[in-house]
Parts: structure tokens; sequence; C-alpha cells
């Protein structure tokens, strides 16, 4: 953006420097990490590449968080500060303060590797076509060492990569699994980030409904590289409760679902669907259908539809945990469902009208 000095006339108008914009702005959305955010915010002053910004939003912490990030004295560093509103609120709002092209995530408790930043501005040089781009990470323990490589969680997240791989398309991977596990593994266009709403309000899987959404659009690249440690300790909000997290697993996969197959080249036809989900252990049946019919009558509108995650008490969010409580499995569900409709149909609005009622079904037999 060019600057005029202002009040002058033409004859002694004054050129002012244009001011350099940084390429990447930092988000480090921070909550009650007082032991880890100075070592996050560390973690970005030692990029091998020093044209940045750092915004770092706090999100109404109660400990000594935001004294730890004010004691840095850089000046590519603001802090803003907001009473609790949600990690995905926290990033948003820092996606709006930003002034870079390019927005890179980092957890408070998390940590970038030195050449983190180089290395997605490379890949995006290389593919200017590129929309985002999100790189693997190491699993770090509370205390920032390596997890062990034959431990569960490393094994783990091996197996997850594999399936990356084995796959035709980065969506049907993302389907079976969170393979990109974090919001600090991401590098996105500003423009496309508020293009299509940011995140949205999730507690527990805001990043992996980002993900896929990124994934249909199919200018997602993955490098296959670990840049980010993701730090496992007690305090992570995703193991603080599995139910309310499993039910928001099912909401992203009954959307992302509805919204692949509205495409008029979709990335998975509905026959190939079921047999996704069904490697994916966290799908529960019952919660597929309640969601579907909760979009049914919202009209498909994604703003009505999660407000039910962001309202206290909210009766069909307690339905759901209600049927998540009767049953952890997708089971002989599945089967009785493609049993029912058959491994092929007419048409979309065919299927979920076909769906609707072998779920009420479902319903009026639990009651009687």
């Amino acid at each position: 953006m060019c600057w005029k000095c202002k009040g002058h006339s033409s004859r002694d108008e004054v050129d002012v420097p244009e001011k350099k914009l940084p390429q990447v702005s930092v988000i480090i959305p921070s909550y009650n990490h007082e032991r880890y955010v100075g070592e996050a915010i560390e973690s970005v002053l030692a990029q091998s590449m020093r044209d940045f910004e750092i915004i770092v939003v706090d999100d109404g912490s109660s400990d000594g968080s935001v004294d730890v990030v004010r004691q840095f004295k850089d000046s590519r560093i603001r802090i803003f500060v907001q009473s609790n509103s949600g990690a995905h609120n926290a990033m948003n709002r820092g996606a709006t303060l930003a002034s870079a092209q390019w927005i890179a995530f980092l957890n408070s408790d998390d940590k970038f590797h030195p050449n983190k930043l180089e290395r997605h501005l490379c890949a995006h040089k290389d593919d200017p076509s590129l929309e985002a781009s999100a790189s693997r990470v190491r699993y770090i323990t509370e205390t920032g060492e390596p997890v062990m490589k034959d431990g569960y969680l490393a094994m783990r997240y091996e197996k997850y990569k594999r399936i990356s791989t084995q796959q035709d398309s980065l969506f049907v991977s993302l389907l079976m699994v969170n393979h990109l596990i974090t919001t600090s593994s991401l590098f996105i266009d500003r423009e496309i980030f508020q293009s299509i709403g940011g995140f949205i309000p999730l507690r527990y899987v805001h990043d992996w409904f980002m993900f896929l959404t990124l994934a249909q659009r199919g200018q997602l690249h993955i490098i296959e590289e670990e840049l980010a440690d993701y730090r496992r300790h007690r305090k992570n909000t995703i193991v603080e409760n599995d139910d309310k997290g499993r039910v928001e697993d099912n909401f992203v996969i009954e959307w992302q679902l509805f919204q692949a197959f509205r495409s008029d080249e979709p990335l998975i036809n509905m026959e190939d669907a079921f047999l996704v989900i069904s490697e994916n252990n966290r799908v529960n049946g019952r919660l597929i259908f309640l969601f579907q019919i909760w979009r049914q009558l919202n009209n498909s509108n994604l703003e009505k539809i999660v407000r039910i995650f962001s309202e206290k008490d909210n009766a069909l969010l307690n339905h759901a945990l209600e049927l998540l409580s009767r049953d952890k499995g997708l089971g002989d569900l599945l089967i009785d469902f493609k049993r029912a409709l058959g491994y092929r149909w007419s048409s979309v609005a065919d299927y979920f009208t076909r769906a609707e009622q072998i779920f009420q079904r479902l319903v009026k037999s639990r009651r009687t």
C-alpha cells in the first residue's frame, strides 16, 4: 500500500516509502500455556527465514501466559487479549489481524522446526496454484523430548501416514483418519482462509474440518517432512472429553460427504464412501444419520447447523451423546444400511430420503 501525506497540495505532495509487509503471519492462539508459550515464540524467532510477524491471541488465560508473551521485546510480536471464546475464534481473529499473504498457525504448546516457514514458502513458489500446505509433525512429550519411536504414539502416527499414501486422494485418506494431526502443521493463503470462512466453532476437530475442506478444493499439498513438534500432555484439549470429540467427528464426516456428493466430479462415490468410513473407528452410524437429518432441517446452512456445538446444554447434542453411549461402534448397522439401500441408487435426493426413512425406523424400534 502506497501512503501519501495528507493535507498537502499537489505542489508540495511528498512520497512516503511503501510500508513493507511481512511474508508470513504466524498466529499463536494461547490459552493457559504459561509453561509452553515462550518455547513456541522462541521457535518462530529461530526460523531460517526472518520476514514474518507473530500475532498472539490470548483466549482469556487465567495463568501467567500473557506476562510470558510480553517479556519478548521483538517488534515483530503483537499480542491481543480476549475473553475465552475457543481456539477456533482466537485463530480466526488472528487471521483478521494478519498483514502477510501467508498464514501459519502454531498452538501455544507446540513448536516449529527452524526451517518450517522456509520449506512452506518454497513449496508454494514451486507450485503457485497451491492454496495451502501442511507438514508432518513430530510427537514430543510434556517436557519436550521426542516420543519413543517404538511407542504407541509414534507407531500409530506411522500407520496414519501409510494410510495417506495408500488412498486415491488426500480427501479420501483424511476421511479415514486425520493424519495431518494439528493446526500447527497448516500454512495457507490468507485470502483463501478468509474466503472459506476460517475455522468453524468446533472445540476438538476444527483442524480436521479445515483439512478436509481444503482437500476437497484440490490445492492442498503435503510436505513429507516433520517441521513442527506436536506436544502431548495431560491438558491437551483433544483428550479432555472423548465422547464429545466423537460426536464432532461424525458431524464432520456427514457434512464433508454431503459436500463431496454434491460435486459434479466427486472425489468419492457413495458406494466407496461407506467402505472408507468403515475403516474409521470413530464413525457411529446413528450419529451420521442424526446429523444428516439435522442438516436437512436447517437447509444445509452450516452456520445454523454448528450452533449446537457452542450452545450450553443443547438438546440435540445431548441426544447425540446418548446415542453414542448406546452404541460405541458402527457394527451391524452399517451392514443393515447397505442391504437396505443396496450398492447403487439413482440420485442423491433419493439416497437421503431413504436414509431418513431407515433412521426413523431405527428410532421407532428403540422406543418400542
